[in-house]
C-alpha cells in the first residue's frame, strides 16, 4: 500500500469537499494540489492545516514573495522535494523576473539582487527551522535592523514552523509532485 492516498473530490466526505471548495477559491486554482488531497481522508487534519496555512502563508503583513522564498529556501535545505517544487513554482509566478537558476543561486547564497531584508530573513528563519535552539538575540536584532517590525517577527517564525510541518507531511507521505511543478532537487 502506498504511503500517500490522494482523496479526490468525488470520493471525499461532504465536509472535506467544502474545505476543498474553500481552498480552491482562496488559492484561485481550479485543480487541488496533491498536498491537499493527501490530507483529504481526515477532515479535522485538513481543516487545521488549512487554517494554519491560510493564516501564515495567505494572510498577514509580509510580502507574498518573501513568504514563498522562505518556504522554498527552508524546504530545499531540508530536502523536501514536494515543497521545494511547489514553492519554487509559486515564487516564479509572483515574480516573473526570477528564474529557476536564480532560485538555485539563492540556495547557494549567491543571489544578491534580492532586497537585503529578504536575505536576512532567509538566513534567520532558516536557522529557526533547522536549528531553533541556536537562535540568539543577535538574530532578532538583525531582523529588526533589516526593517522587520515586532508584529512581523511572529509571522516570520510561523513560516519556519509551517515549513517544517509541510516538509514532514509531504516527505513522510511521499506526496507526488503536481503536474505543473518542476522538480528542483
Amino acid at each position: 500500500m502506498p504511503a500517500c492516498i490522494l482523496t479526490e473530490y468525488d470520493a471525499a466526505s461532504a465536509e472535506v469537499r467544502g474545505l476543498y471548495d474553500e481552498i480552491r477559491a482562496t488559492l484561485g486554482v481550479s485543480r487541488l494540489p496533491n498536498w491537499v488531497k493527501a490530507m483529504g481522508g481526515n477532515a479535522t487534519l485538513l481543516r487545521g492545516t488549512w487554517e494554519k496555512t491560510k493564516a501564515v502563508l495567505v494572510e498577514g503583513r509580509l510580502p507574498p514573495l518573501l513568504k514563498e522564498l522562505v518556504v522554498f529556501y527552508i524546504s530545499t535545505r531540508r530536502g523536501s522535494e514536494y515543497c521545494s517544487a511547489c514553492h519554487a513554482h509559486a515564487a516564479l509566478q509572483l515574480d516573473r523576473s526570477l528564474t529557476e537558476a536564480d532560485l538555485m543561486a539563492l540556495v547557494r547564497g549567491e543571489l544578491t539582487r534580492l532586497p537585503a531584508a529578504y536575505r536576512v530573513a532567509l538566513e534567520v528563519i532558516a536557522k529557526a527551522a533547522l536549528e531553533p535552539a541556536a537562535l540568539t538575540d543577535d538574530d532578532f536584532a538583525r531582523l529588526r535592523a533589516a526593517g522587520f517590525h515586532d508584529e512581523e517577527l511572529p509571522e516570520l517564525f510561523a513560516l519556519a514552523d509551517l515549513t517544517v510541518m509541510f516538509n514532514t507531511i509531504t516527505m513522510t507521505y511521499r506526496v507526488p509532485l503536481d503536474a505543473e511543478y518542476t522538480r528542483v532537487l
